[in-house]
């Protein structure tokens, strides 16, 4: 059976974790190995200046897992560099609670965990559940979707391929369908929010309304927004090609 590994950034023990691992074993193999406090929005760190220290733990179904002091790009380095008895050949990450779409993939530490997973040669699903503030946390139709999408990656025989797969947060026969797609984009409305401390002391949050979506047809957002799967594939390649003529008109030269 093909070994997959699974992780988050919502820490070992979110519900989401444990729903995507209870669906994956009908796939293949699974080891959990995931961060033991929550890194949401903490995109692809990597722990350099402290140790990592990786423990055993319980779900909440008593089966067995790892856990580390790590963010969820380590947990990923962590398991193919050694600490696993074999290299897995898939790298899941999720469910994470609400959508991972459009800009989102510079802050996601859900696609972090599978960008890490893509730089070390493996195929990799980012699972992200597009829950609302009313949402009913419909976890096992995300877990259902990432089996089947896990099935047919691994049966491709593909490696080095990243999916982005969005489900809305909809009992599984109301879904619309499934839509391959491109990112979108959103536009992210934060504000400064400035306060003092008991002591006189300014802090500060950033924070603000939620983003807006530009639902562009093709697009992850108005797969969501139409109530359908959204399945992108990823690279890491952010070159701006079509901005590659122009520097060379500038005509750089040095001294």
């Amino acid at each position: 059976m093909s070994l997959i590994l699974l992780t988050n950034d919502d820490g070992v023990w979110a519900p989401g974790l444990l729903a995507l691992k209870q669906a994956m074993q009908e796939v293949g193999e699974v080891i959990v190995l995931a961060p033991d406090h929550n890194w949401s929005a903490g995109g692809h760190t990597k722990t350099m200046h402290k140790p990592l220290r990786v423990h055993e733990t319980r779900l909440a179904d008593g089966s067995l897992a790892l856990t580390t002091n790590g963010g969820p790009s380590d947990c990923v380095a962590l398991a193919v560099l050694g600490v696993l008895p074999k290299r897995p050949e898939l790298v899941v990450s999720g469910i994470n609670p609400g959508a991972n779409v459009a800009q989102d993939m510079t802050y996601s530490g859900t696609v972090a965990a599978a960008m890490e997973g893509l730089l070390s040669g493996l195929s990799a699903i980012a699972v992200s559940l597009a829950v609302t503030e009313d949402g009913a946390m419909n976890y096992p139709v995300a877990a259902r979707f990432a089996a089947t999408l896990a099935r047919k990656l691994l049966a491709s025989g593909r490696a080095g391929l990243l999916l982005n797969l969005n489900v809305p947060d909809l009992p599984w026969e109301h879904l619309s369908g499934v839509e391959i797609t491109r990112l979108g984009q959103r536009v992210y409305q934060d504000v400064l929010v400035e306060r003092e401390d008991p002591r006189g002391r300014r802090y500060y949050w950033i924070g603000g309304e939620p983003p807006t979506d530009m639902l562009e047809e093709g697009t992850d957002v108005a797969a969501l927004a139409a109530q359908r799967v959204s399945v992108t594939p990823l690279q890491l390649d952010l070159t701006a090609y079509q901005a590659l003529d122009e520097l060379r008109d500038w005509q750089l030269r040095v001294g």
